[in-house]
């Protein structure tokens, strides 16, 4: 049986499914119409705007923890392409949907373990039909709205509904099902990366993806890998 919360506000719904998880099963899912504080990556603030779909799934001892935001991210994807026709979503590494260039979505991924159970929350944040004016008067310039890139306005619950069951379906797959996949949408590779860790700056090429997840970039020394819980990652001369 379907379990999806609907909550008309809350600080997040992240930090509202840590607060019940140990009462809820495997693949429940929140949304709220507010949250108040919510954060992205490397606690940057997200609080929802009204053409917003906030929403966590819970996911419990899930496999290959260390791939989930990429799997996470393809289960957007292909939600996405299957409700909006015509619109193509692609992967900014680590966590970000791209529709034309532009953010569409975000992801965060919390763990908190529980006795022997490691329970993971799966953040989503999906832009659905702010305007363009709207993102410029707060400045997110790089941002876009599933209305703005398909003149399609879908319900809330429609979208929150179809991720769910993506992201439940891409928990049961390891990231090597998904590798090929993955990296086909992946849209950074073949391009130069300005690679951030605190305040340090690297400019790299982004070269492939590895098994593991990780960003494989190449400079004059040679090839690394980039893990995604340390740095943040954007074009050199942009967002992507």
């Amino acid at each position: 049986m379907d379990e999806i919360i609907f909550l008309k506000e809350t600080t997040s719904t992240n930090d509202w499914l840590k607060e019940h998880c140990n009462s809820l099963s495997d693949g429940a899912c929140v949304t709220a119409e507010r949250q108040t504080m919510g954060r992205g990556r490397r606690g940057h603030v997200w609080n929802t705007a009204s053409g917003m779909l906030a929403m966590s799934v819970l996911l419990k001892n899930p496999r290959d923890f260390e791939t989930l935001t990429a799997r996470v991210g393809l289960a957007v994807c292909s939600a996405v392409e299957e409700l909006y026709t015509g619109v193509k979503a692609g992967i900014k590494w680590s966590n970000d949907i791209i529709i034309e260039n532009r953010k569409v979505c975000g992801i965060l991924c919390e763990s908190v373990r529980f006795g022997d159970t490691l329970n993971v929350i799966c953040g989503i944040g999906v832009n659905i039909s702010q305007t363009d004016e709207y993102f410029k008067s707060v400045g997110l310039l790089n941002a876009v709205s599933l209305k703005e890139a398909s003149g399609v306005e879908l319900p809330k619950e429609v979208l929150c509904k179809k991720i769910r069951e993506n992201v439940i379906s891409r928990a049961e797959m390891t990231f090597k099902e998904c590798y090929s996949e993955y990296k086909a949408r992946l849209l950074n590779l073949g391009r130069e990366v300005r690679i951030t860790r605190g305040n340090d700056e690297h400019i790299a090429r982004a070269v492939d993806v590895a098994e593991n997840g990780s960003l494989i970039c190449e400079d004059e020394n040679g090839r690394f890998e980039v893990y995604s819980g340390e740095v943040t990652v954007r074009g050199k001369d942009g967002y992507l």
